[in-house]
């Protein structure tokens, strides 16, 4: 019975300081320059497909130890990086519209916090804005793209971290964010 209760406590212990940890990790992320709060921009529960990813240190730690003989310059980055969050859903016309009208309070916000737009594109159907964020050093510290295709699907990107421009492309690949690919290959922003 002791040693029960030994390794309750000790499990208690292990789950108390786990989530005081994490919950330092998430004040962190929130107060980098490269974060973007997606919270307001909820999943709708009658989404037909939806993906979420939410990745953060440790485990872009982990992915940066496996993959440093495969490709050191990505290992690199993953180390330097806090956050990678995707959130991909199917969407109606009526739910288009409403997002379209928090990216615009969300693209409003990112102008005025300094972000640099390097990709825009707006036709009757589609919206995509993709943004960098440069810290006082001029690294990047960050990347949001917001993509919405009417009767089809939203996707919302947040990196957050030192980021290598050139392994852009590599960091899509590997967490299969489609929205990243050939980013790398255009002219590098600055």
């Amino acid at each position: 019975m002791k040693k029960l209760i030994t390794v309750l406590v000790v499990v208690l212990l292990t789950c108390f300081i786990f989530s005081n940890v994490m919950a330092n990790d998430d004040e962190k992320i929130k107060k980098h320059p490269g974060y973007v709060d997606f919270d307001k921009i909820e999943i709708p529960k009658d989404a037909e497909e939806s993906v979420e990813v939410y990745v953060r240190g440790p485990l872009l730690k982990l992915v940066a130890a496996v993959t440093e003989k495969e490709d050191p310059a990505l290992s690199k980055m993953l180390e330097k990086m806090l956050l990678i969050r995707v959130n991909t859903f199917s969407i109606d016309d009526k739910m288009a519209q409403d997002l379209k009208t928090k990216v615009d309070a969300i693209d409003k916000q990112l102008e005025k916090q300094n972000w640099e737009k390097v990709v825009r594109v707006k036709e009757r159907h589609e919206r995509v804005n993709i943004y960098i964020k440069f810290d006082k050093k001029d690294r990047m510290a960050g990347l949001v793209i917001m993509a919405i295709e009417d009767k089809d699907e939203a996707v919302f990107v947040n990196i957050v971290g030192e980021l290598d421009w050139t392994q852009i492309s590599k960091l899509g690949d590997k967490f299969d964010i489609d929205e990243l690919d050939g980013l790398s290959d255009e002219k590098k922003p600055r």
